[in-house]
């Protein structure tokens, strides 16, 4: 009985473990937050996007998992081409895609699997040579001076259903090979959108643009009215929210007027590329459900972007033509963070940043503040990446790749609890408040050094109510008080960025307790004071512990007191501290 009895005991072990590794990997929404679920668990992507042509070699493939894997990443977001997944139609090949799989495997790291069909940054190039040299099959983009373009119209359904035929296929391969989850997530073409010109004028465009408006886009209007981008809410409202007619008739005459240029006609494309998109993601899950998402060139005032591109001022209409691409991502090349990331995040859209420049602190605010599933620098493999110039931004971001890894459970547990924020700083942004509990934490830029809180006294001459951690300034404040303290003393002009390079700075900041602060980060300083109405008379250091994260359990190593209570988070590396204040 005893021996039954643990086998059986055996059996539900073995069977449990069997179900977890097995899971396909999926986002799990709760309350306008994701988390992407892998073998079970919440995942963060700590990712790289390979150079374009990368997978197209074997032999570059193997030697690029063994560096990445060294590089602390946990995801490689690699390619499937369609000119190599289907030379001759109806014939495919999966060799470059499932070497990818394996050395990816073998290395222990994911895979966000980018489908190059249709479009890859606007263009068709990816595309077999019986699509690109078949144009009267496979119809382009038109322009009003009825040359052609280089891109397959979102208004053909041979274009469509030839490269859903493909991703299909390749979805299939996928399921039936890849049997450790390794490929996690897909991206759904890349970077939609036309530069020339705001609408398509193919025959078949012009008969959808001069057509009703489509039932799906009505419905999701209504259904949204009140919730939807500030421009489109504008525009409609303007016009009567009208629910019958053509694009124009219900949203208003596209022109060159207001922010958005020719928004209607936008509105008209990204709808139609959703839908072209969808329908290939839809066929693609049938066959293996996994998340799918795709990317966006940022949008910019001087009209330099593709239009109709998944952008947020067009996201509704991407919404309304399907829900088989879970969300669109921003490919991040500016430092302007919290305008991005916002507008990423309206309506509920999850955050990934499948692009980026080599910057950390892209990882730590966008994770800490915006909930994101993950980052990924471009270019991971390239020589730049390597290069002297960037050798400390990689250094970085290694260390923050180290330690995410080993907070992950801690960092998504704390995802849209308000007890988790990001801080960021620029050169446009020299200062960055937020409020956390009772408490309002200010970022600043790199200065000076000076001592925190006047060796532990009462700090009544600057109110009561502020401690900071590293002063911006080094001069002693207008008005000392009396007795024992000391001045804080001028420690001199702050020194110059090297290689003139732009003041960069972020942190995570973790609240666990009332009065206690996990911060992960680096190239700022922070300054702590109680938000106003909260009475107390005294506030100061219980101790500020350096250390790393272990499992998800932070190990102190270094207790900073006395003077090192004026030491900021340095640019060159990732520090990890546990603040405790008192209060009294």
């Amino acid at each position: 009985m005893k021996r039954y009895f643990n086998y059986s005991i055996g059996l539900i072990l073995l069977l449990a473990a069997f179900n977890v590794n097995s899971q396909i990997p999926r986002l799990e929404k709760k309350a306008n937050t994701s988390k992407l679920i892998v073998d079970g668990k919440p995942f963060i992507i700590l990712g790289g996007e390979l150079h374009n042509s990368t997978g197209s070699d074997k032999e570059a493939i193997g030697q690029v998992c063994k560096e990445l894997k060294d590089m602390g990443l946990n995801t490689i977001l690699g390619y499937a081409y369609w000119e190599f997944i289907e030379p001759v139609e109806g014939t495919y090949n999966f060799e470059l895609v499932d070497e990818l799989v394996q050395r990816a495997s073998e290395n222990q790291l994911k895979i966000v699997l980018v489908w190059f069909g249709s479009w890859k940054s606007t263009a068709s190039t990816y595309t077999p040579a019986w699509v690109k040299t078949n144009p009267k099959r496979f119809p382009r983009h038109t322009l009003t001076d009825g040359k052609t373009l280089e891109i397959l119209s979102p208004f053909s359904e041979e274009n469509m259903k030839a490269d859903a035929k493909a991703y299909e296929a390749l979805m299939r391969h996928i399921k039936e090979t890849d049997k450790k989850n390794t490929v996690i997530m897909t991206q759904v073409e890349n970077e939609p959108g036309c530069f020339d010109g705001y609408r398509d004028m193919s025959k078949s465009a012009l008969k959808a643009w001069q057509s009703p408006m489509p039932t799906e886009m009505v419905e999701y209007l209504k259904a949204n009215k009140g919730k939807l981008f500030p421009a489109l809410e504008k525009n409609w409202g303007a016009n009567g929210y009208k629910t019958k007619g053509t694009w124009e008739d219900i949203l208003g005459k596209s022109t060159e007027a207001g922010e958005y240029k020719f928004y209607t006609e936008e509105l008209f494309m990204a709808y139609h590329y959703s839908k072209y998109m969808n329908y290939i993601a839809e066929l693609g899950r049938k066959q293996l459900d996994l998340p799918a998402f795709c990317n966006a060139w940022k949008y910019n005032k001087l009209g330099f972007y593709p239009h109709g591109t998944c952008n947020p001022h067009v996201l509704d209409a991407y919404r309304a033509g399907g829900n088989f691409i879970d969300f669109y991502a921003p490919n991040v090349y500016t430092l302007d963070y919290d305008d991005l990331f916002k507008g990423f995040t309206m309506g509920g859209n999850t955050l990934f940043i499948p692009e980026s420049g080599l910057i950390p602190a892209g990882a730590l605010y966008s994770i800490a503040e915006f909930n994101s599933i993950g980052f990924s620098p471009f270019g991971i493999d390239g020589e730049s990446v390597k290069s002297p110039e960037k050798a400390t931004d990689l250094k970085i971001l290694k260390e923050v790749y180290s330690t995410v890894s080993n907070t992950m459970d801690l960092l998504s547990s704390f995802y849209n609890t308000g007890k988790m924020r990001g801080v960021y700083v620029n050169p446009k942004k020299i200062e960055h408040i937020i409020e956390l509990g009772d408490y309002i934490i200010t970022a600043k830029q790199i200065g000076p050094p000076a001592f925190s809180i006047d060796f532990g006294k009462s700090l009544e001459y600057v109110g009561k109510n502020r401690i900071s951690f590293a002063e911006l300034s080094g001069e002693a404040p207008a008005a000392l008080p009396t007795g024992n303290s000391s001045p804080v003393p001028n420690s001199g002009p702050p020194p110059a960025a090297a290689n003139n390079k732009p003041k960069i700075g972020s942190a995570m900041i973790i609240q666990p307790e009332a009065d206690v602060f996990l911060v992960i980060g680096y190239g700022l300083q922070l300054h702590f004071e109680i938000r106003k109405g909260i009475d107390f008379q005294h506030l100061g250091f219980i101790s500020i512990d350096e250390g790393a994260f272990v499992n998800n359990q932070f190990v102190p190593k270094k207790r900073w007191n006395g003077d090192e209570q004026k030491t900021q988070l340095p640019e060159g590396k990732l520090t990890c501290l546990k603040i405790k204040l008192y209060r009294n």
